[in-house]
């Protein structure tokens, strides 16, 4: 009789140990993933503050995509954690960002676009400059590409920022947002930002390549 209350003790806790190696993965994922969304979720928000300060930086300085990025890459310290002292933890999340202006358009230069001053930096000398100084004067049309001058005087980016969550087997993972491009450390997330021009929107060799083409 003892011998099997011994052998059925022994069997529960066989049963117990393999419920155990079953149950914990799960368990052990499930956790991982609430971790990793916890921390998608807190860079998402950080990179909407990012976006909207350089946003106002390129509205200040003409679009000038590199202060932007700059900006960008010292708003998002609060997730990256990057010593600014660091040059090369500094120059790695630079690279991780990318901006894209959304408005103004290529199209938009093209239209309503004037030769400035200063060409120095222009694409094309013509086109050079979104009209700025006197917008109240304009009446509102869609001379712009099919937008009027005060639209065109509108600046929205959309700043992209590689994430690396370091979360074993999910930081290729999100659970917010629109979903990105996936890379072999991290994923995209996204933000996009608006304000009104503080200074001509100027198309130059700089950031030619940033500014969108509706076509």
């Amino acid at each position: 009789m003892k011998t099997t209350k011994a052998v059925d003790r022994f069997g529960q806790s066989g049963v117990s140990m393999m419920e155990t190696m079953l149950v914990m993965p799960i368990m052990l994922l499930i956790g991982f993933g609430i971790v990793h969304a916890g921390l998608v979720y807190q860079a998402q928000a950080n990179l909407e503050y990012a976006a909207l300060m350089a946003a106002r930086v390129g509205a200040a300085s003409s679009i000038d995509v590199t202060a932007m990025r700059t900006e960008a890459e010292y708003r998002m310290r609060a997730t990256t954690g990057v010593d600014g002292s660091d040059l090369d933890a500094v120059s790695k999340e630079f690279e991780n960002i990318r901006i894209t202006v959304l408005n103004p358009s290529r199209e938009m230069f093209d239209t309503c676009g004037e030769r400035p001053i200063n060409t120095n930096d222009c694409v094309n000398d013509n086109n050079c400059e979104i009209p700025y100084f006197g917008q109240q004067f304009y009446i509102r049309g869609n001379e712009c590409a099919g937008a009027s001058i005060q639209d065109a005087n509108i600046l929205r980016i959309r700043v992209s920022y590689t994430y690396n969550s370091r979360i074993p087997f999910l930081n290729n993972i999100r659970f917010i947002g629109e979903p990105g491009r996936e890379e072999e450390e991290g994923i995209d997330i996204t933000a996009i930002a608006t304000v009104r021009m503080q200074t001509p929107a100027r198309l130059t060799l700089a950031n030619q390549d940033n500014i969108i083409s509706t076509e």
